[in-house]
């Protein structure tokens, strides 16, 4: 039964204090915060603290407070030396200490005697979390830039993080998910942050990052964290380098080449290593330009990456088929739909060529095979292929490998490796600026072009142009009212403009191959189900800006340290929809040349294979079974998000912290600033048959409604947490919060874009009897081609009177696929709650072990809200469909929900001696009814069966993975200059001095698998592939031989069989598990200190992924069953030993 598992809302306190700014929340800053108590543990009021930035050479004063109590406010993340004195006390110096961003615990204990008598504790900073019951991790620089990677990128190390997993499939993968991974039970809703400001793009809802160079650190929050942090379940605040007080210089250079790279796993094939040529090089410079005022930082960064992608496989028609020639061994049987009659009543038997029966409910399609009409045997004659067809299928590449054989059909029979072209320019400068002794001001800008261009391997079809540029940037001011009162406002404002151009625009393909009713100068998206796809590129213009106001007040009052304000968010997606110009889409899937009109899915599965039709038998012969075309213009997108918070972090007792919070935000909804609003609306009436169900346009506010979501003004995030230290050396935290993520706009926005222009669909909805067109016709009137078709019930119109221009009626879209946004949407909302243990083991080991539990709701569900209910299923059911009068009706009830508890320990050692590590282990269980998120942070297949029963969709998440173990770590040679050994001998540390070795490595357990029936749908729920989930009739995970073995046939698909007709399966969504994931990667280099004096130094390294060039592999096929489908693994997670040689030079 699905439910909040262990959610403890019995200690959840809600409150609001009054008061506080209208704009706040997140910082680009550090803040220390602590108590000084004497060694009797009672609190000394009065204490001087003198705060030293010893990169800047600044200091600034402030005093403890009655209860000890002190907070430095907002400074910026540098080293620090912090100096406690009061008379009858001796004086404390403390550090240097690395400060992060955020805030940090540094308590102080002072012992009675002369304030002249210095007590000095140079170590960092404590390993433990006294302050809240967040989970968080700092991923350093520091560290960061000595472990090994290809490609320099901190997103390289999220993997490394307990609790974080990927999914093989589609935008990433599970070695290196980056910022798409799920953390802690987070589906990847994340919120990213540079020096505090959101980047965050409102369309894909995902971000770009910093570059390498210039990140100082970046921390992770997943967990039960403060108010301070707005929309978002997992929070990336990316803060960036600074100057300092002295002058500092770098250049750097990663390189990469096939050379040193070792060849992937060719599965059986001869695989060449793929041509890389990869270089990524730059340079920065920083300092002061006026020395304790002002300082600058400047960075250049140029990527270069040429080469080829890994192989793939596709499925491309034969010479044989490519003629009409389906007599090889195990292909359908085709039947001819020109010769065939129709039977309007009662039920009809039909006898396959193989002597099987079986009896259906009319109208029924009656129709002779081509051997018998024509005497050749299972031939399309050759006056019969459609001259369309013959011109378009010249473009498909011819197969250059044997394939896998199912059912007839050579799968996989065509490999190749695309090449990739990647040039990429960025720029960043920062500068900060101490306009007075309590005044700072902070500005920074990334911007960056990437030019590049998509191939394929039959360009100019699916090439195109992809011109990306970037530009994040914030500006902050803090000022420091008083040793107590802190005030940092930011504005933020990031945009990323996309320019995507097809080769095939304006190239005069239409006429080239005869297609009459193009809406464009384009080449059609040609769809034949199992095979390759001809199509154009995508032709889109997405230009988004977010502009982020924010504000934060921080007051010391007594044991309270308070912190509130909040931000106004806002949004805008000036684009155009995504292949906006679509000359015509047109799909094939066999139904035309089965014996009924209905491929395999409705016939017993021994008959299947021989009367279920041929996908590219359909496209021969011009049969259409959906078509779509559009030209539409750009459109202004618009959501806001003012927000409002407040923290309190309460020091009950010196060991004791309590963390009280409050969020508050309101949501807009997504409108247009033009209008071009339209979607299905299940409340306006339809004048067509005076019932509900229409299409809204915002231009008449039907119903009301001026946006296709209500604004929602009642979002309240309460967060509370603790953190209690028994004694020095242990700490117990917990934490409870709700989360809210913002509705992006690739995910929430279907209707934008949707009211201006032109466009149309049209689908076949008489159960396989007429296609909507013949390849070759003009489109201007009803197909007749096929006996019956084109008159009665049968006569759905022509395509051309389908594409309507700029249409206001709410019946204009009857017959057609339309789009459904929810108008009372519900916020997706995620319940976070934590309990943690920390042990420090000496003075530089902490371990870890920590319950981390997580429950989301109101998920999105994506689904066709017009697929005909469970209990209606039948043949011929078209009418009962929810709302007949339509087609697919895209859209989601959001009403999905995920529950998640994990288990992880950790064990880490801070640099000492010349080794620093971390190891940690999850054990996780991750359910949901549905993987959501931002379409760019999209993992994994969203699969479902049953539109109406989300509870039927309830199994393990694509993120499901139960066993992680995952370490890094870095080992000094203790030889050399600052090394234990052999340090004051020149020549010996130019030989052996200076040496370095690190890896990181990931062993973890298998995603799950989400396997339907695909093409073979037999339900005939209306609602298309993938929509059947299969019957178990045996033991899936049957399959003999070892690991490599299983790669022809991963599950045993004997054990599931495609259900009977009119009915869903009963092997649930995600049973299956797909193959685990083992990488360990390496890094050996060496430090040159060319110039000692002067500080410059030369390194060079090696670093090495998957050093073992060891294979893991990906998910198997396409996860579908039936005819023509296999369960064969194809890809790797982790391919062959990929290398990158490194250079830097510093001063």
């Amino acid at each position: 039964m699905k439910r909040i598992q262990a959610l403890p809302l019995g200690f959840l306190c809600l409150f609001l204090l009054p008061g506080g700014h209208a704009l706040a929340q997140n910082t680009n800053s550090g803040d220390i915060q602590g108590t000084v108590t004497d060694n009797t543990g009672a609190v000394i009021p009065g204490v001087t603290i003198t705060v030293f930035d010893v990169d800047k050479s600044e200091s600034r004063t402030l005093t403890s407070n009655d209860a000890g109590v002190f907070d430095t406010g907002s400074i910026v993340p540098d080293h620090y030396k912090l100096t406690f004195t009061k008379p009858g006390f001796t004086t404390l110096v403390r550090g240097p200490i690395t400060l992060a961003a955020g805030t940090s615990d540094l308590d102080a204990q002072l012992t009675v005697g002369s304030e002249n008598q210095q007590v000095i504790v140079n170590t960092d900073l404590p390993l433990l979390n006294t302050e809240s019951g967040a989970v968080e991790a700092t991923l350093s620089a520091k560290t960061m830039v000595q472990l090994p990677q290809t490609g320099a990128d901190w997103q390289n190390f999220i993997i490394l993080l307990p609790g974080a997993s990927g999914a093989p499939e589609n935008s990433s993968n599970a070695a290196n998910p980056g910022q798409v991974a799920s953390i802690n039970g987070n589906l990847p809703f994340a919120s990213m942050l540079q020096d505090g400001a959101t980047t965050t793009l409102p369309m894909s809802q995902n971000s770009d990052v910093t570059i390498f160079e210039t990140t100082s650190e970046v921390k992770v929050s997943s967990a039960s964290f403060s108010a301070q942090y707005g929309v978002g379940d997992i929070i990336y605040n990316q803060i960036t380098k600074g100057g300092s007080n002295s002058f500092h210089g770098v250049g750097y250079e990663y390189f990469q080449n096939d050379a040193l790279n070792a060849a992937p796993y060719g599965f059986g094939q001869k695989v060449t290593v793929p041509n890389l040529r990869y270089n990524n090089f730059g340079f920065s410079v920083s300092g002061p330009i006026i020395p304790h005022k002002l300082f600058f930082y400047f960075d250049f960064d140029k990527l270069l990456d040429h080469g080829t992608n890994a192989a793939s496989f596709a499925t491309v028609p034969t010479a044989a088929l490519m003629a009409g020639d389906f007599t090889a061994p195990g292909l359908p049987t085709l039947y001819d739909p020109t010769k065939q009659t129709i039977q309007e009543t009662g039920t009809h038997t039909y006898t396959t060529d193989s002597g099987q029966a079986f009896t259906q409910q009319c109208p029924c399609a009656i129709r002779p095979t081509f051997a018998a009409e024509y005497g050749n045997g299972n031939r399309i004659p050759t006056n019969m292929l459609n001259p369309v067809a013959q011109n378009i299928q010249k473009y498909f590449p011819t197969a250059n490998t044997a394939g896998q054989i199912s059912s007839g059909l050579a799968q996989n029979n065509f490999v190749y490796q695309s090449s990739n072209n990647n040039p990429f320019t960025r720029y960043f400068g920062r500068a900060d600026w101490d306009i007075a002794q309590n005044q700072r001001l902070t500005i920074s800008q990334t911007e960056s072009d990437n030019p590049q261009f998509g191939y394929s391997p039959v360009c100019p079809i699916n090439c195109g142009s992809e011109d990306v540029s970037r530009e994040n940037a914030q500006i902050s001011h803090v000022w420091t009212i008083s040793p107590t009162a802190t005030n940092e406002a930011r504005f933020g404002y990031t945009n990323q403009l996309n320019f995507f151009v097809p080769s095939t625009l304006n190239q005069g393909f239409p006429d080239q191959l005869g297609l009459g009713f193009a809406k464009a100068d384009n080449f059609p998206n040609v769809g034949i189900n199992s095979f390759y796809g001809l199509a154009s590129a995508t032709n889109a213009v997405y230009k988004m800006h977010v502009y982020d106001p924010s504000d934060v007040f921080t007051l010391v009052r007594g044991k309270h340290v308070l912190h509130f304000g909040g931000e106004f968010l806002i949004n805008e997606a000036n684009s155009t929809a995504w292949g906006n110009i679509n000359a015509a889409s047109v799909n094939y899937n066999g139904t035309y040349t089965s014996i009924n009109g209905l491929t395999s899915n409705t016939l017993p599965n021994a008959a299947g294979n021989y009367a279920s039709g041929g996908a590219y038998a359909d496209f021969l012969l011009g049969q259409t079974t959906s078509w779509s075309a559009g030209v539409t213009p750009e459109y202004g997108g618009r959501i806001k998000l003012p927000q409002v918070f407040v923290q309190d972090d309460i020091k009950l007792r010196p060991n004791l912290t309590v963390n009280l919070g409050l969020r508050y935000q309101i949501t807009t909804g997504w409108s247009d600033v033009k209008g071009n609003e339209a979607a299905f609306d299940p409340e306006v009436i339809n004048p067509a048959t005076n019932t509900p169900g229409a299409i809204w346009y915002a231009t008449t506010h039907a119903h009301d409604r001026t946006s296709l979501q209500a604004p929602n003004y009642n979002i309240w995030l309460p967060r509370i947490g603790f953190s209690w230290q028994p004694d020095s050396k242990t700490v117990f935290r917990g934490g409870f919060g709700i989360y809210a993520s913002t509705w992006s706009e690739d995910t929430y926005g279907g209707g934008l874009g949707n009211a201006f222009g032109s466009s149309g669909s049209l689908s076949d909805n008489t159960n396989g009897v007429c296609p909507v067109v013949q390849l070759n016709a003009d489109g201007s009137t009803p197909d007749t081609a096929d006996p019956g078709c084109g008159v009665g019930a049968r006569n759905f119109g022509s395509i051309n009177s389908k594409y309507l221009t700029a249409p206001t009626t709410p019946d204009a879209r009857n017959g057609q696929d339309v789009t459904y946004n929810q108008y009372h949407t519900p916020i997706p909302t995620n319940y976070q709650y934590t309990f943690d243990m920390q042990e420090q083991l000496g003075v530089d080991f902490v371990a870890d072990i920590a319950y981390v539990g997580n429950h989301g709701k109101n998920l999105n569900f994506p689904v066709d809200i017009n697929q005909v209910p469970q209990n209606l299923l039948g043949p011929n059911d078209k009418q009962s469909e929810p709302y007949p009068i339509y087609n697919n009706i895209s859209g989601s009830p959001n009403n999905a929900i995920s529950n998640y508890n994990s288990l992880e320990a950790q064990l880490t050692k801070r640099m000492s001696k010349g080794l620093e590590f971390n190891v940690n282990y999850t054990w996780s269980h991750f359910l949901d009814d549905q993987d959501s998120s931002g379409w760019g942070s999209r993992e994994g297949f969203q699969n479902y069966q049953n539109a109406f029963d989300t509870n039927a969709n309830y199994s393990n998440s694509n993120f499901d993975i139960r066993n992680m173990f995952k370490g890094q770590a870095i080992y000094q040679l203790p030889i050399g200059r600052g090394r234990m050994f052999l340090n004051n001998n020149l020549l010996l540390d130019e030989a052996l001095g200076g040496w370095q070795a690190s890896g990181t490595f990931v062993v973890q357990g298998g995603n799950p698998i989400s396997i339907t029936t695909g093409g073979n749908n037999s339900s005939n729920n209306q609602s298309g592939s993938a929509t059947q989930f299969a019957n178990l009739v045996g033991n899936v995970t049957a399959v003999p031989g070892g690991r490599l073995n299983r790669l022809s046939e991963w599950y045993n698909l004997s054990a599931l069989a495609v259900p009977a007709p009119y009915t869903y399966g009963d092997f649930r969504r995600n049973t299956v598990y797909g193959p685990g994931l083992s990488e360990f990667n390496f890094s050996l280099g060496k430090t040159f200190n060319v110039f000692p004096e002067r500080n410059v130094q030369v390194q060079v390294r090696a670093d090495a992924d998957n050093v073992l060039n060891h294979a893991s592999f990906g998910q198997p096929g396409n996860n579908a069953i039936g005819p023509n489908q296999s369960a064969q693994i194809t890809t790797t997670t982790v391919g062959g030993r990929t290398m990158q040689l490194y250079g830097r030079v510093s001063f």
